[in-house]
């Protein structure tokens, strides 16, 4: 018996059965002349069938169960949205099925036309507790269906990632400027400190920053105040300096301190820890005005990682990682990784939207070129695919792959992944 009515879906779909000379279980000869469109929504599960029983053309809908009595066992008998279905298509039959009008429902049964090869190997790569359902065939397909399926991963990654920016495009009423603002600040904090400096970009305005862009001490003040680093006793001359001044710019303008406690510094290298990334993140500020604008403007990888080198930060992290706290001489720069990694998260997507949005698709495509141009990320996920045959060679292809591993594989989604349909057709 079959476990799910998935395979059957996919089964019905791309045909994987012998169409010609097909008769329904009341013995009547059928024609398919249209298969229908998969509904993945509620409702008949393939919508503008069309079909041909003895000598009557029957347009309509098709429902597909494993057993003809699930019709029952889900009360499709009471539903009228299952009324103009002209077709139950199932593994096995085992009740005749009437419609509300009490006419018999044509039946089509799968399990003596279809090859048994397409049921076992559903059943092999799904049925498995492997780190990808599929590792024990995937290397029998062939490099072109893989680059096919990596391909609509990505564009599925940053259709998703698109949804997101969305979101904060509209709450700020079509401003790509704040858009890109909270984008960027987001992706300052990498995965483990992305929530407060989200928190950060919505409690401190890019507005009221530009308003002091002509102030470095007061900019770096906005920034470490309202993420919740100037409170409590400070020693050192600079951070007091800083406290002092956002006290003042903490009234004017009646902001709102994120607690503490949301930033993280375990399990994160000091060249990350947040306080790092903040003084980063106000020296872009200070660098940049209208940075969206620029953003638009440029063109290659070269151009987008330049915006982030050389930024005017203060001296005093040289030998910090913390207030109060000094440690040897070291690099303040942003590393060319945590450049790539901006790039990554944070303009590529931001680009992908914003060329859907006022419908240029030059601006989707320098989306995919620029993660074209990007190191590969190298990560649990890139490792294991690249120890399972795949060739992994820059961000475009780990981006995809990581879609693919959270959305397909871990979910088993083999029927709806194109290297698990070569794998199952074949």
């Amino acid at each position: 018996m079959l476990s799910t009515e998935n395979i059957l879906h996919f089964i019905w779909k791309y045909k994987l059965f012998n169409p010609l000379e097909l008769f329904t279980t009341d013995h009547q000869s059928l024609q398919i002349i249209n298969f229908g469109i998969h509904n993945l929504d509620s409702g008949p599960d393939f919508f503008n069938a069309k079909v041909k029983i003895a000598e009557t053309i029957w347009a309509g809908n098709v429902e597909i169960h494993i057993k003809s009595s699930d019709w029952l066992k889900h009360h499709h008998q009471k539903d009228k949205a299952y009324d103009n279905v002209i077709l139950h298509v199932v593994w096995t039959h085992d009740v005749p099925i009437y419609r509300t009008d009490k006419t018999l429902l044509p039946v089509l049964e799968l399990k003596n036309l279809v090859n048994p090869q397409v049921i076992e190997n559903y059943e092999l790569i799904s049925q498995n507790n492997y780190w990808i359902p599929c590792e024990a065939q995937v290397n029998l397909v062939d490099d072109f269906t893989k680059h096919q399926c990596l391909d609509r991963m990505l564009t599925e990654r940053l259709e998703h990632k698109s949804l997101i920016i969305k979101d904060i495009y509209n709450k700020y009423n079509g401003s790509w400027e704040d858009t890109f603002y909270t984008v960027l600040a987001k992706s300052f904090g990498f995965k483990v400190n992305a929530l407060p400096f989200e928190l950060l970009s919505k409690n401190l305005p890019q507005l009221i920053l530009a308003k002091h862009k002509n102030s470095v001490l007061q900019v770096e003040a906005l920034v470490f105040g309202v993420a919740g680093f100037l409170q409590g006793e400070l020693k050192d001359e600079y951070p007091s300096q800083l406290k002092a001044e956002f006290q003042f710019l903490r009234a004017k303008y009646q902001l709102n301190v994120i607690d503490i406690s949301l930033w993280k510094f375990s399990k994160t290298r000091p060249d990350n820890f947040p306080t790092v990334r903040l003084s980063q993140f106000a020296a872009l500020v200070l660098k940049s005005q209208h940075l969206f604008s620029k953003i638009i403007a440029v063109k290659n990888k070269a151009d987008y990682s330049a915006i982030f080198k050389d930024l005017p930060i203060n001296n005093y992290w040289i030998k910090h990682y913390m207030f109060d706290k000094e440690v040897a001489k070291r690099s303040i720069n942003i590393g060319n990784l945590s450049i790539d990694n901006i790039l990554i998260n944070a303009l590529t997507p931001l680009l992908f939207f914003y060329g859907q949005e006022i419908g240029d698709k030059q601006f989707v495509e320098l989306a995919f070129n620029l993660l074209l141009t990007i190191k590969p990320e190298e990560n649990k996920i890139s490792r294991g695919f690249i120890e399972r045959g795949f060739n992994v060679s820059n961000a475009f292809d780990t981006q995809a792959i990581i879609h693919l591993k959270k959305y397909y594989c871990d979910e088993k989604k083999c029927l709806n992944c194109g290297i698990g349909l070569k794998i199952i057709k074949h």
